[in-house]
């Protein structure tokens, strides 16, 4: 009989305790790639910042507005190739479930100032054309199934209507992120529709905008811009805070505190315990074979053999497991990445986390077949024979 056939017949034996090994492992994997996911995904959306862009917000507080004045006077700051507003509507779609990301922008100055914005150009000619229009990420168009020329109603909360009325914005194009650091959860419209609505008393809510995007000139260091635009408000009326677009990510990142620290324990506690589990599962399955090993070593097969078979056996069970695992954490991409939204952009489980899984498993399975394999190279037939009796 082959190795490979005793594997099978040994791994076998008991289907409902390897089934359970298999799931728990299953488990732990999927857990391990996703909570290393939220962690790496965050930190890609900081790293695929661009170096060229920076942001201009409040010195007080974010959810303090900038005077609109602003943006002109940051215009002649030497080094600046444009800016653009950026304000936070914070509407609701439909009750408080339908809650996502929603900016009123310059349609024209974002899109030169982000080309990781993909959006065809007929889409794009009819955003910068149409004042109540616009642009939805793909992962919100199929979230809510809406497609081009649909009307999305929003809530207004933080810009509520004075007639009560829903805020309506008509999709103009659907976009998609070539980068990490743009999330396709997220609707975009115009800020002078927004602005103009509230100067005609038909809408509350304060003025100005959130925050102002600046992109800066070629060959112009990005610090030298911030420092310029922060001493030229020094004196107000509005003091202001500008900082690298990367900055400005890894702010909402530390918004979290230690979550990817915690995180990061817990997927080494999984894997710690399942690592044990599959030390205790391989113990008592030798224990139970004590005298077949001892059959075997009695008919001449070398010790070798029957260590071989432990830890055959353990990387079968951890192998099959982790397979599972890692299918599961690949093809749910997609659901988290809708649930997560704005909060976590473009989640995905890197390549880098799927060869580090696979490394685990190999390690784990290893560990796992080495205690039982150890002891039964290490046993005399004799000995196994009169164990088993």
């Amino acid at each position: 009989m082959s190795l490979g056939r005793l594997v099978l017949r040994h791994a076998t034996s008991h289907p409902v305790r390897s089934l359970l090994t298999v799931a728990a492992v299953g488990v732990a994997m999927f857990l391990f790639c996703f909570l290393r996911s939220i962690v790496t995904s965050l930190d890609a959306a900081v790293k695929a910042s661009a170096s060229n862009r920076i942001v201009t917000a409040s010195a007080v507080s974010l959810f303090q507005s900038l005077p609109t004045a602003y943006r002109e006077q940051i215009r002649d700051v030497p080094g600046v190739q444009s800016v653009s507003r950026l304000t936070w509507f914070g509407g609701l779609y439909q009750d408080e479930s339908g809650f996502f990301g929603q900016f009123g922008t310059d349609p024209e100055v974002i899109l030169e100032q982000y080309p990781e914005l993909l959006l065809p150009p007929a889409e794009r000619a009819a955003w910068v054309a149409d004042r109540k229009g616009c642009i939805i990420g793909a992962g919100l168009a199929e979230k809510y199934g809406w497609r081009v020329g649909d009307e999305i109603p929003l809530i207004g909360t933080i810009y509520p209507r004075v007639d009560r009325a829903e805020w309506r914005f008509t999709v103009c194009g659907v976009y998609r992120s070539a980068k990490a650091n743009v999330d396709e959860m997220t609707l975009y419209f115009h800020w002078s529709y927004l602005d103009e609505t509230l100067e005609r008393g038909e809408a509350q809510g304060p003025r100005g905008t959130s925050v102002l995007l600046v992109r800066v000139q070629d060959g112009v260091r990005a610090e030298d811009v911030s420092a310029a635009i922060d001493a030229y408000y020094s004196g107000g009326p509005q003091r202001t805070r500008t900082q690298s677009e990367a900055a400005f990510q890894a702010d909402f990142v530390n918004m979290l505190g230690n979550l990817p620290t915690f995180l990061g324990m817990i997927g080494a506690a999984v894997l710690l315990a399942i690592l044990l589990g599959i030390v205790n599962t391989m113990t008592i399955s030798a224990r139970e074979r004590v005298r077949s090993m001892g059959i075997l070593k009695s008919l001449g097969f070398p010790d070798a053999v029957a260590a071989q078979l432990y830890l055959l056996e353990s990387i079968a069970l951890v192998g099959i497991g982790a397979t599972i695992g890692l299918a599961l954490a690949y093809g749910s991409v997609p659901f988290f990445r809708k649930l997560f939204g704005v909060q976590i952009p473009m989640y995905e489980v890197a390549p880098d986390t799927l060869v580090l899984a696979v490394f685990l498993t190999i390690v784990i399975g290893l560990l796992g077949g080495a205690v039982p394999a150890l002891a039964s190279a290490r046993l005399k037939a004799v000995e196994a024979l009169r164990r088993g009796a």
